[in-house]
């Protein structure tokens, strides 16, 4: 099993597992991804999550969008607007691809797990890669006008929007940890949460039975890196609609959208908390809600030199 394994989603996890393959060598890292914004559309299994963390491991992402293949063409979306199609979840000509693969193995019977590993395979990527789980769960966010939107909806088509009453999970009840998942914990030397969405990202993997009472059994070996920057203006617009959907769904669960909230929410399950240096005054505001704090620099995709971060994590 793997020394080191990850647990997150998302664009900002994705950028850190790039760099942490390359450091740490990718035969060490396993990484248990969140599957509950994954969607149906088109007739299509998209798992936006999966798809990103491949992406970046296998050097294809976009650098600037954050999501997607890099050099991609829309043709295919095009076409579907002009027909009158749903155009909303905007999939590339190249990314298309990757759905038509999954959406047949997983109709001939194939398991997320067994797709991932064969996606994994083909685009070169070295680490190990998991889903969180082969079951169906779904983080859906009841709006404080009254509706129930998938998670990418609330996101993408409705560009976070819309105030946020509650989150749910819908078939986290039922759902269980995919096949290597809890192995994979358990036998690690280091797990690290990583700089994800903490509720749409994060809750659904912490969710599924036995996972949290494993990070609690191995508390000291947890740290996670805080996704939330305070201290730095969003550098985009895509960057701005994530900050806005993570500040939106912590207000949800009575968190503030802070270092030191995303701290608590951890408390009890990690032992260090990585926080961008521009946070100044939230280690004293971490260090109160249980995990240590340590300052690094954050913002690997506005350039920063990862060393710090990388040394925060595996030591000099």
């Amino acid at each position: 099993m793997a020394g080191i394994v990850g647990l997150g989603g998302g664009v900002g996890a994705s950028r850190l597992w790039r760099v942490l393959a390359r450091a740490a060598g990718p035969a060490r890292l396993a990484l248990v991804v969140n599957t509950a914004d994954d969607l149906r559309l088109h007739g299509l299994r998209i798992c936006p999550d999966i798809d990103t963390t491949l992406y970046a491991l296998a050097g294809r992402q976009d650098p600037d969008r954050g999501w997607g293949v890099r050099d991609e063409s829309f043709r295919a979306m095009t076409a579907l607007r002009d027909l009158g199609g749903e155009s909303w979840f905007s999939l590339g000509d190249l990314d298309l691809g990757t759905q038509l693969y999954r959406t047949g193995l997983l109709s001939s019977g194939s398991t997320l797990t067994e797709v991932t590993a064969r996606l994994t395979a083909a685009l070169g990527v070295r680490v190990r890669v998991l889903p969180m789980t082969d079951h169906d769960v779904t983080t859906m966010i009841t709006t404080t006008d009254g509706r129930l939107l998938h998670y990418e909806e609330y996101l993408v088509r409705e560009r976070a929007a819309p105030g946020v009453r509650a989150v749910r999970f819908d078939g986290i009840g039922t759902a269980a940890p995919a096949p290597g998942v809890l192995a994979a914990i358990e036998s690690a030397d280091l797990i690290i949460l990583g700089p994800s969405n903490p509720v749409a990202a994060m809750l659904p993997i912490l969710g599924l039975p036995g996972v949290t009472k494993a990070l609690e059994q191995r508390r000291d070996r947890v740290v996670a890196v805080s996704p939330v920057v305070a201290g730095i203006p969003f550098a985009d617009e895509g960057e701005r609609r994530r900050g806005e959907a993570r500040a939106a769904l912590l207000a949800a669960i009575n968190l503030p959208a802070s270092a030191s909230g995303v701290a608590r929410l951890y408390r009890d399950i990690c032992a260090r908390l990585i926080y961008d240096r521009a946070d100044e005054g939230e280690g004293a505001r971490i260090e109160a809600q249980g995990p240590q704090p340590v300052a690094a620099d954050l913002l690997l995709h506005r350039g920063v030199s990862p060393d710090s971060l990388l040394t925060a994590l595996l030591g000099s």
